[in-house]
């Protein structure tokens, strides 16, 4: 060994390894006890459970998100094909003219109308809608919010069948009065469940997302106006429609109906299929029948939908939400729409009014759907505070500058000033158009919410069928300055009472929604203790989880 040792120190270096493969060196030995190597062998195997049992919850998650997102889809296909009817009428009376452009292409139409005829055409939709919607809500109480939904899917076919049939001027009207009934049918129910089947963060954008559907609804009714015949539109009225009904035909009933009407295992499925995980669904239900069981324990078995109303937890939403919807009516959010064309004419801007209707719904729709995105991020009531604030200022301004030009002459600067206001306005006024169908799928305690909200969008549509038929009346008797001076005084009334009563709902489940209103304040600066730790660690925790 000494020999080869002596061999190799004279030879060139060649490395380590060389060498030690003939040279012994002493080796290192550490006794290891072995309950640290199975301590470490259990925290490798604990990590790498913890880390398998977070990428499940996240999968899951993300397929419950998935399964609300194409839940809320199918809603939002037949709010579509509701919307369409609402701008009907826009492409109806034109082809029905005798004197207008069409006619003098395509020779005279098959049923003519006058003024008088063509009003009520337009309006007798809106007059049908409270119907509807005021049997919504029973309906959705005995029959479940999908069932309403499939239901009103029956009058809007047989409401464009009719439309597109018709060869008198009374079965026109019967037409529309049917698509006006389907679309009262499917407002308080299409909100309600969203509104139950949405998470808390993902429910600010799925909830207003019915208002952007109408406004595509009523855009696809505006382009197919604007190439085919009416009666080839009617037709075509009833694909979404179809295609509504076989979406709705696969989405779960909502949890909370199941629940009240103690279908257990089906209430369990279906929040099953909404949040991707068995486990959180069977957390989550259990929560909700505690909640039922102690409402239950303190009703009166004989107490009717009146005598819940009147409660502090229902009477308090109920005076938000009627209020709201009254300011927002009277500050012109749907007027401007139907009168916009009226409004611009008025400056003396001249252009085409079906490329100015086109223009109108791509406008509503772009801001509503930039809305629900808003919702995502920013607050209730500072966007609710802010809106009215904006739609005022653009008014006050507008009806300012219309009282200063009285008597000149109209230039080009005065159709620059309207646009930039009326665009101004349209975009600030789009959250109060949007929030009314909101708060009613949030504020309202679970027991009447169904009931309740298709009573409460009867009462909008019929101020508002008053107000639409009126408008011509009130402008006649305070001209436009005027009507747009009311509009700033009913958008600043808006921000004052958001600002007093109307509490933040954003990342607060209805649960937590109800124990606000539970309380005895009225006002939100003076809400409760509790309420204001649940929503800062709410808000930390989707801080967290975001």
């Amino acid at each position: 060994m000494r020999i080869v040792s002596f061999f190799f120190h004279f030879l060139p270096n060649r490395g380590d390894d060389e060498h030690d493969k003939f040279i012994q060196h002493p080796l290192n030995y550490q006794i290891v006890s072995k309950t640290i190597v199975k301590e470490k062998l259990y925290q490798s195997q604990a990590e790498q459970q913890q880390k398998y049992n977070n990428d499940l919850d996240h999968r899951t998650k993300i397929r419950g998100i998935y399964h609300q997102i194409i839940s809320t889809c199918a809603v939002l296909l037949l709010s579509a094909a509701c919307g369409m009817p609402i701008g009907y009428s826009a492409i109806l009376l034109p082809q029905l003219s005798a004197n207008n452009t069409f006619a003098e292409n395509h020779g005279t139409p098959e049923i003519v109308i006058d003024i008088e005829m063509g009003s009520w055409i337009a309006s007798v939709h809106s007059l049908a809608t409270p119907i509807g919607s005021f049997i919504s809500g029973p309906l959705a109480d005995y029959l479940g919010r999908r069932s309403t939904l499939l239901v009103s899917v029956i009058p809007v076919f047989l409401g464009w069948i009719t439309l597109a049939l018709s060869q008198s001027y009374p079965m026109l009207l019967v037409g529309r009065i049917l698509c006006g009934f389907a679309t009262g049918i499917l407002g308080g129910p299409a909100q309600v469940y969203i509104a139950e089947t949405a998470e808390p963060n993902l429910r600010s954008l799925l909830i207003g997302a019915p208002f952007v559907s109408y406004s595509i609804g009523i855009l696809i009714v505006y382009a197919l106006g604007s190439a085919y015949h009416w009666r080839a539109v009617a037709w075509y009225g009833n694909v979404l429609p179809a295609l509504a009904s076989l979406a709705i035909f696969f989405i779960p009933e909502s949890p909370p109906w199941l629940l009240r009407h103690e279908k257990l295992s089906e209430a369990l499925k279906a929040l099953t299929f909404l949040r991707g995980n068995e486990l959180e669904a069977q957390k989550e239900l259990n929560n909700m029948s505690e909640r039922l069981e102690r409402e239950r324990a303190a009703t009166t078995t004989n107490e009717n939908i009146f005598q819940l109303c009147c409660q502090r937890v229902a009477i308090k939403p109920l005076i938000i939400v009627i209020t709201f919807a009254a300011l927002q009516i009277l500050s012109g959010t749907f007027i401007v729409v139907f009168y916009a064309v009226d409004i611009i004419a008025e400056f003396g801007a001249e252009f085409d009014t079906r490329t100015a209707a086109i223009w109108t719904a791509v406008v509503r729709m772009l801001c509503t759907f930039i809305f629900c995105v808003v919702l995502l991020f920013i607050r209730r009531r500072p966007i609710l505070i802010l809106s009215g604030i904006g739609s005022g200022l653009s008014c006050l301004i507008l009806s300012l500058y219309m009282f200063a030009k009285e008597g000149k002459t109209k230039t080009n600067v005065d159709i620059i000033v309207a646009g930039v206001c009326l665009l101004t306005y349209i975009a600030f006024n789009t959250s109060l158009m949007v929030m009314p169908g909101i708060m009613i799928g949030e504020l309202f305690p679970a027991k009447i919410r169904g009931r309740t909200a298709g009573a409460v969008f009867a009462a909008m549509n019929v101020a508002l069928f008053a107000l639409a038929k009126g408008f011509p009346y009130i402008h006649v008797n305070i001209r436009m300055k005027g009507v747009f001076l009311m509009f700033a005084v009913a958008s600043f009334l808006v921000s004052i009472f958001m600002f007093m009563f109307q509490p933040e709902t954003k990342g607060s489940s209805l649960e937590q929604i109800e124990d606000y209103f539970s309380e005895s304040n009225w006002l939100w600066l003076k809400r409760g203790r509790k309420y204001k730790t649940v929503k800062n660690s709410n808000e930390d925790e989707a801080c967290i989880n975001s």
